[in-house]
């Protein structure tokens, strides 16, 4: 703790930081990385860059009003940069579902040093804002804060509302990002060990801790290398080209390759769940993000990409080879289905295409989907992996065989880079 005004402010924070500890030893590491400064002056504590600043005449006052509200407000502050927020990069409505999400993980603890009084009213606002928004994640709770009379979006500034949005600035994500992951280790332990407590932090650090997945290096992981017949621009050289013609008349001093060595993705599938939950932006987002990748290595000479729609039994299988095919299949692409998910049929069919000889090396099956279905009991003779689209955040099991991949739509628009 770091101070520049002298006095009874300072004291205040100094013992809320300590109570802090007392009631969360989870959140130890996170208070004590915290630089907080108590400064003269008002007004609601500011959070910029992994520092909190405190203003001591609100801090006196704050104290006297309600004894436990200066270590509410350093918890609540604490927990803004675990999470990764930044309000001064998200609209206000975003910055104060953030502010709500928190206030209910701190109601939720009710630990005896950062209780304050409506706490009911506060948990009843909470739970009302997450059922709108299906989950406690404050891009999805948007539209709902945003809908709110004006009334009612004052009674939520009063209820929620600790330290200025304002200013909210996020601290270094990589140090915060390893304190939340270690955090969510000791909140887990301490549920196992008492069976009660902290399963509303749990839930919201898991959403924080989800992991973020480079989806075009993973698709890598699907190729092998192999010779291509023709030119590669990365390694030929115009200029010693074009000099040596120049000079010599027909005599390049460097030529281009006629083969070269790169990955190649000869034979893969791509099974789209059809099921009546399935969002066609999302399907339609995924397939335009998968064929990117997957384009420099269709070669048109033997590349075959199978793409299976399928709910509760396989609708179509269309079978690609060049980015021409590719471009042909998006242009018309219609979902078909919508029915129940089950992924049994499409491990059938692909093992058919196998035992009939139409595939011959299959390097793996990718499975988009946003909702639980029934799996293989065994193990296919390829690699299959499940890339599940939920804006909730929930995770989703599978077999120990398959491997996932847990991705929101706004991440789905984000990838990028080349294979």
């Amino acid at each position: 703790m770091s101070g520049r005004a002298d006095g009874l402010g300072e004291e205040i924070m100094s013992l809320a930081a300590d109570m802090l500890c007392l009631d969360m030893r989870f959140l130890v590491q996170s208070v004590i990385s915290l630089d907080v400064d108590v400064v003269p002056g008002s007004g609601r504590p500011v959070i910029g860059n992994g520092r909190v600043t405190f203003f001591e005449e609100s801090v006196i006052a704050d104290y006297r009003e309600c004894n436990n509200l200066p270590a509410r407000q350093l918890a609540h502050c604490a927990f803004h940069l675990l999470l990764g927020h930044s309000g001064d990069e998200v609209s206000d409505a975003v910055s104060l579902a953030e502010d709500i999400v928190v206030e209910y993980v701190l109601d939720s603890l009710d630990t005896p040093h950062t209780a304050i009084p409506g706490r009911d009213e506060r948990m009843y606002a909470c739970e009302r804002s997450f059922k709108r928004a299906k989950a406690p994640v404050p891009l999805l709770m948007e539209g709902h804060i945003s809908s709110l009379r004006e009334w009612e979006r004052g009674s939520y500034d009063s209820m929620f509302r600790r330290d200025d949005p304002a200013f909210r600035a996020p601290a270094d994500d990589g140090r915060w990002a390893e304190m939340a992951q270690q955090a969510m280790a000791e909140t887990e332990g301490f549920i196992r060990k008492t069976g009660e407590g902290s399963n509303a932090l749990l839930s919201v650090l898991r959403i924080r801790n989800r992991r973020r997945y480079d989806y075009r290096g993973f698709l890598r992981k699907f190729m092998s290398r192999g010779t291509a017949v023709g030119e590669d621009p990365s390694e030929f050289d115009p200029i010693y080209y074009t000099y040596g013609l120049s000079t010599y008349g027909n005599m390049p001093l460097v030529d281009s390759l006629e083969s070269s060595e790169r990955r190649m993705l000869k034979e893969f599938v791509i099974a789209v769940d059809t099921s009546g939950s399935t969002m066609r932006e999302s399907v339609e987002t995924f397939l335009e993000e998968t064929f990117s990748a997957l384009m420099l290595s269709c070669d048109g000479k033997g590349s075959r990409l199978h793409v299976i729609q399928c709910d509760d039994m396989v609708r179509r299988d269309d079978v690609v080879g060049s980015k021409e095919d590719i471009s042909e299949l998006m242009s018309g692409f219609k979902l078909e289905g919508g029915g129940g998910t089950d992924f049994r049929p499409v491990f059938r069919y692909v093992d058919e295409l196998i035992e009939n000889g139409d595939l011959k090396n299959l390097k793996g099956l990718m499975y988009f989907t946003d909702g639980l279905g029934t799996y293989p009991e065994r193990r296919p003779r390829y690699d299959a992996v499940f890339v599940f689209c939920d804006d909730r955040c929930r995770s989703h099991e599978v077999p120990p065989w398959a491997m996932k991949l847990e991705v929101t739509t706004a991440e789905l628009r984000g990838f990028g880079g080349t294979p």
